[in-house]
């Protein structure tokens, strides 16, 4: 079986799509989170979720926004979060009041920010040289998935693997193209992906919207 996994999409839906092209040998698709946010095309990313059948935890700006929330993020988050819980349709918001905290499957345990119960599981960041991520592995039955960095990586323990496919959306590991990754689940190889996407495409939107400029340049620098 092969698995694909992406988080932080940030309804982006043109990276989206891209990514979601080299995924189509996948069985199934999961995602870390943070479905929504930052980016003007709420309503069609959660729609195309739904049609796909792609299975998401909750991040950290999809509980803000089902919840109306916006404690703790800063301005400009917070401007995006209010416009998508604006936009988007009653059935898609309570498509996000009702994503998990965490996924299990036979291979995978997946979570927004860290392994954990309650808010920590999507508030907490772990980076790639966070020595935590050996700690979880010691113990882990299964491999182990989290978002919410922005930032592609993998860490490997006793044989299991503690990874972030990256973002979607917004990476911020300085290469701004989407990121993504696939397991392949009968000989255990994980691969970590990038695609290309219109960028300008995404601007001329968040213009269009009155969203912060600054959500462009992200994109652009991959940070």
């Amino acid at each position: 079986m092969r698995i694909g996994i992406i988080s932080d999409v940030h309804a982006n839906l043109v990276a989206l799509e891209e990514v979601l092209e080299k995924l189509t040998g996948c069985d199934v698709i999961y995602s870390a989170g943070d479905v929504v946010g930052y980016y003007p095309f709420p309503n069609e990313v959660v729609e195309v979720f739904r049609r796909e059948g792609i299975e998401s935890v909750a991040g950290n700006h999809d509980v803000a926004i089902a919840s109306g929330d916006f404690a703790g993020m800063n301005q400009i988050a917070m401007e995006a979060g209010i416009y998508t819980r604006q936009v988007l349709t009653g059935e898609n918001l309570e498509w996000l009041r009702e994503l998990p905290l965490n996924i299990e499957t036979s291979e995978l345990s997946i979570y927004h920010g860290m392994p954990a119960e309650g808010e920590a599981a999507y508030i907490v960041y772990i980076f790639p040289e966070d020595p935590i991520t050996d700690e979880f592995l010691k113990d882990a039955d299964k491999h182990i998935v989290v978002g919410h960095t922005h930032i592609q990586f993998v860490k490997e323990h006793g044989g299991k693997l503690f990874f972030n496919p990256g973002s979607v959306g917004q990476p911020r590991d300085g290469d701004a193209r989407a990121a993504y990754a696939i397991y392949d689940t009968e000989s255990g190889e994980l691969r970590l992906e990038r695609v290309e996407y219109n960028i300008e495409e995404v601007c001329e939107a968040v213009e269009k919207a009155g969203l912060s400029r600054y959500l462009c340049s992200r994109l652009y620098d991959g940070y």
